[in-house]
């Protein structure tokens, strides 16, 4: 809307939203057995390094196979933080809190990017009452430190949300692939209904779209075959590998059930 920006003044969020995740995140600094795997990995990759064997998925692989490139990426943000650690010798549990530190970071500013296009297009008031809904609200800031795959999905769904907000559908289209392939791919059902809504208003035409969604599908498959077959021995996509076991076995159950009475 009109009038100056003021750049502190856009930055409120961003230092709210991180304060309150901080709190979360020092309150209850533990973890659950659904993040072991990222968890364990992203300990794998900056204290183990390229000694393989030492991994703890070959000892504790889990019920499905999950890709190693989310436990990179967040590896690749915390190791200079871990490195002035080590060399004060911390305790690993501060290590831990980095990582998660790190990883809610990146939600926040994923979040941060979405919250600035709602301003720019429906105005301050309707940004601040979205900011404060979100500050208020338990779920999303005690869980965007927790090393699911869902949160590490989150940040690159954010991002392709704001993209498709700004009618950039190659972005929007790179950035839901990428979350697919890599991470969620029940993703595809939301991102697809986006994408189908820009079509239905010929935001995007179907060349297009082909031009971006295949080079994008290809890259991302054989980025994700090739890291996760050396890290877990065998040729593997992971998220393939957990689409079949849920939807077409039809063996989710195998992860637990919930009794009643």
């Amino acid at each position: 809307m009109g009038g100056k920006q003021n750049p502190a003044r856009d930055l409120l969020p961003f230092l709210l939203l991180f304060t309150v995740t901080c709190v979360h995140l020092i309150v209850c600094p533990f973890t659950k057995v659904e993040e072991s795997f990222n968890l364990q990995a992203t300990h794998d990759i900056l204290y183990h390094r390229f000694n393989l064997e030492k991994y703890d998925h070959h000892e504790f692989p889990g019920v499905v196979p999950r890709t190693f490139l989310g436990p990179m990426f967040i590896s690749l943000l915390s190791s200079p933080f871990i490195f002035v650690l080590s060399v004060f010798e911390a305790s690993k549990f501060y290590s831990q809190l980095i990582v998660r530190g790190v990883l809610g970071l990146c939600v926040i500013f994923a979040y941060w990017k979405l919250q600035k296009e709602v301003k720019k297009q429906f105005g301050s008031s309707v940004a601040t009452l979205l900011n404060l809904t979100t500050v208020s609200q338990f779920h999303l800031l005690f869980y965007c430190t927790r090393t699911l795959p869902n949160v590490l999905a989150l940040p690159f769904v954010l991002l392709a949300f704001t993209a498709w907000m700004q009618h950039r559908h190659g972005p929007f289209i790179w950035l839901s692939a990428l979350v697919i392939i890599l991470f969620r791919s029940d993703l595809c059902l939301l991102l697809g209904l986006l994408l189908l809504i820009s079509m239905l208003y010929k935001r995007i035409s179907l060349l297009e779209l082909l031009y971006h969604a295949v080079p994008s599908g290809i890259i991302w498959l054989a980025t994700t075959v090739v890291i996760d077959t050396i890290f877990w021995k065998r040729l593997l996509w992971p998220e393939g590998e957990v689409l079949w076991y849920n939807t077409v076995l039809n063996k989710s159950s195998n992860w637990g059930v919930s009794f009643s009475g």
